[in-house]
């Protein structure tokens, strides 16, 4: 078991100084993203998961093809899906979690509509369509258990829920940074912001989640509970440590049939 395991840490050593002397040279730029997947697949060969899947305190509720495809989302497009989506949030909220982030930006609403129904316009006969979900919006905001994402130099959340959450107080950017691969590896924690850098949206539900203030350092590190991080200001390596099975998803097509039932 011992020779196995400096196998395994000579190896690692070997690859890493390997990738290391590539990933600076200008034609082998790409390798830098590569040298990240070698080295986390090898710390799950070695090290395995490090904590069960089952502890994840963080779950994912997604919206998927197979969502579209079942009911009652089944025929709708996702700019009515709000009123289901209110019933899950807050279902969500009232079962103890800390705080929810919205990854998924709803532009407009369809209370906007300008098509003609009618003697009237549709968004005027579909008044008041989005109130629970701009209910449930509120009430979490209030708590501090709820955060819309924004891209910034693109689509933001519509007016009525952005008044909902109390305006940009629980909005943060969802911007990522794409490797030249297309692989997302790296996530950045701050955006320039008037005075001082906004955190983004993995830097605030971590801050909330863990009831602690991140501190910004003038050099551009970031510190949140313990946990300093020297290139914060820009991009914090994904390092995936719990391994492929660390967080648990959630449909929304079943958490909708959980909440009526």
């Amino acid at each position: 078991m011992g020779r196995v395991i400096r196998r395994d840490a000579a190896a690692i050593i070997l690859v890493a100084l390997t990738c290391g002397i590539f990933s600076v040279l200008p034609p082998f730029n790409f390798i830098h993203g590569w040298s990240i997947d070698a080295l986390t697949a090898l710390r799950w060969e070695v090290f395995g998961v490090r904590r069960d899947p089952a502890s994840a305190p963080v779950v994912v509720i997604a919206l998927d093809e197979e969502t579209s495809e079942t009911p009652p989302f089944q025929g709708s497009p996702t700019l009515i899906w709000t009123t289901e989506i209110g019933r899950v949030l807050s279902a969500v909220i009232d079962g103890g979690a800390k705080v929810v982030g919205f990854d998924i930006v709803f532009p407009r609403s369809i209370e906007q509509s300008e098509l003609p129904f009618g003697d009237d316009l549709l968004g005027a006969r579909m008044r008041g369509f989005d109130r629970a979900f701009l209910r449930s919006l509120a009430k979490g905001s209030v708590a501090g258990k709820v955060v819309l994402g924004e891209v910034l130099g693109g689509e933001g959340p519509s007016p009525g829920q952005r008044i909902a959450v109390s305006q940009q107080k629980n909005i943060r950017a969802l911007n990522i940074h794409l490797d030249p691969d297309e692989v997302v590896r790296r996530v950045p924690l701050t955006f320039p912001s008037g005075e001082k850098p906004m955190p983004s949206m993995a830097l605030e539900l971590a801050s909330r989640a863990l009831k602690a203030e991140p501190t910004l350092a003038e050099d551009g590190s970031v510190t949140l509970a313990g946990y300093h991080s020297e290139r914060a200001a820009e991009y914090a390596d994904s390092e995936f440590r719990g391994g492929r099975q660390r967080c648990s998803n959630v449909f929304v097509r079943r958490s909708v049939g959980l909440c009526r039932a």
